[in-house]
């Protein structure tokens, strides 16, 4: 074909065959500004392409952005509304000698309980969507390192999320229980 039909070009090396030969011997067979990438390399630069030279990235990038900071701000509001309808019980541990380390502790094991709960049903709801689009032609992945990765990210937004309460709670006066 001439070259002003052609695109791509996929070249199947036989087991065993060196890349780099196979790659030098195509430069001296092809002439013009043609470019012979390997596998890893076409990827990389389709990935690249597709998050920072159109606006598909840059959507991507701003709606997982855009839902760590809904996420974080939704567990911040639950906790600290909980924290504050609970203020007694905590200025009664107080009061009965408990340290902030312990009610931190407390206010922290509440936010890890929502992350995992949370990561949980999350990854449930998206294995179930990624199994109902098996047959589509939207190839959706979710990789081992990826939901990892999810996760700790889940568990990092719950504990930043858990700061708001923590500085509600550290701000009682214990004896203010005995008022009441």
């Amino acid at each position: 074909m001439s070259a002003e039909n052609i695109t791509y070009v996929l070249v199947k090396l036989a087991p065993g065959a060196d890349i780099e030969t196979v790659r030098s011997r195509l430069k001296e067979k092809i002439s013009g500004n043609s470019e012979i990438l390997t596998k890893t390399e076409f990827s990389d630069r389709s990935l690249n392409h597709w998050l920072f030279a159109t606006g598909a990235g840059v959507a991507l990038i701003g709606g997982a952005i855009l839902g760590l900071v809904v996420g974080t701000v939704i567990v911040a509001q639950t906790l600290y509304s909980s924290t504050k309808d609970h203020l007694n019980e905590f200025a009664t541990l107080r009061a009965l000698g408990a340290s902030a380390g312990y009610i931190h502790k407390v206010i922290l094991i509440q936010a890890m309980l929502s992350a995992v709960l949370g990561y949980g049903v999350g990854m449930v709801l998206s294995l179930l969507v990624i199994w109902a689009s098996k047959d589509t032609t939207l190839l959706i992945v979710m990789t081992p390192g990826l939901a990892v990765l999810l996760f700790l990210l889940t568990i990092g937004m719950c504990a930043l999320a858990a700061v708001s309460a923590i500085f509600k709670v550290t701000r009682i006066d214990p004896a203010g229980v005995f008022s009441r």
